[in-house]
């Protein structure tokens, strides 16, 4: 039960690091040192990455170790089609049941709310960061906390994918203010122009 707890712990903690870029792609990883880092042994270590790449976070190349995934552009086009559909759902039940204050949290993760960065790669991070918050904080806010996990997975994995992730956030502003007047065609056509965006 404590090596459970200890894998599901770094298990968290690497695909947080991955989904927000702590982790770019194709970093290697080795299970040594990761048990280092967290003083534990290799167990949960391996635990955690088998998971990672059972999900297709990481994959595994033996006697090297684990490298974060690339999606293709074909990978890509797949995730991005499951996502039209599951975040159109997610449109619908924040129009349902989300109130003018939780649709409003939503403007946090706007292109003008950017902390203004030094560099070029700094700037495609926050904008890829809050690409992937608002979209997790949509599917929040309708109510369903499985769709959360749903959207934050492919979501994350999308800005995993070998082609450029930075959207300029530009639909955001557009889908609250749909969401705000309770216009469900509007908020559909802004989150599917969202994600057509990427």
């Amino acid at each position: 039960m404590v090596q459970e707890k200890k894998s599901t712990k770094i298990y968290e903690a690497i695909k947080a690091d991955i989904l927000c870029g702590r982790l770019d792609t194709r970093t290697f990883l080795n299970a040594g040192e990761i048990a280092e880092k967290y003083q534990v042994s290799k167990a949960p270590v391996r635990d955690a990455l088998q998971v990672l790449c059972e999900q297709g976070y990481l994959v595994s190349y033996p006697r090297k170790g684990y490298m974060v995934n690339i999606f293709s552009r074909e990978e890509a086009n797949r995730i991005q089609n499951v996502r039209r559909h599951i975040e159109k759902y997610c449109v619908e039940l924040a129009i349902e049941h989300a109130t003018d204050e939780e649709i409003k949290s939503l403007a946090r993760y706007t292109k003008r709310n950017l902390p203004e960065q030094g560099n070029r790669y700094q700037s495609e991070l926050g904008m890829e960061s809050n690409n992937l918050q608002f979209h997790v904080r949509l599917a929040e806010i309708g109510g369903n906390e499985y769709l959360t996990e749903i959207v934050k997975s492919l979501a994350g994995k999308i800005t995993m994918a070998n082609i450029d992730t930075a959207s300029d956030l530009c639909y955001h502003e557009k889908v609250i203010e749909a969401l705000l007047d309770r216009n469900l065609e509007a908020a559909i056509q802004y989150i599917e122009a969202d994600i057509e965006s990427l």
